[in-house]
């Protein structure tokens, strides 16, 4: 099982935008900007093609009404859509995860150093304390509170 798995089934926690019976929808550990949002599949699949078509358009759909409600809620003008789709292109979880990474107007250059900082770290496991779980569940708050159909 992956941390994906056990996130869907509460055995770890997170900080959820949206879940429905296909998907959820929560707040990145490793942030690279504020408002960084995960879309997975409860399916349990390491590939984009393993997907089934509704499945696939819908994981999809979702990721952008998170992107709006990311521009609503917390005032980013644009969003990464990033998918790592096998270990070859760096998918550190064998499970389709889009990540939904919120931009802000001026964060060229920050955007770029923290992307490269996610990557060198992505091979330690991440610590999480009350004030960073604080902030993200904050910040899902925000987002669920402006997800529309």
């Amino acid at each position: 099982m992956s941390v994906f798995d056990h996130i869907i089934s509460g055995a770890i926690t997170a900080s959820f935008v949206h879940q429905d019976a296909h998907c959820v929808a929560f707040m990145d550990i490793r942030p690279i900007a504020r408002g960084h949002v995960l879309v997975v599949p409860r399916l349990s699949v390491a590939t984009l093609s393993e997907l089934d078509a509704p499945l696939h358009a819908h994981i999809w759909d979702v990721a952008t009404l998170v992107g709006e409600a990311q521009r609503r809620a917390l005032g980013s003008s644009a969003q990464h859509l990033l998918v790592n789709d096998g270990r070859d292109a760096s998918q550190s979880v064998p499970h389709v995860h889009i990540h939904v990474i919120p931009r802000y107007r001026g964060d060229h250059f920050a955007t770029v150093a923290r992307m490269l900082w996610h990557i060198a770290k992505l091979p330690f496991p991440p610590r999480e304390d009350a004030a960073q779980r604080r902030v993200l569940e904050q910040q899902a708050r925000l987002i669920a509170a402006e997800m529309k159909p």
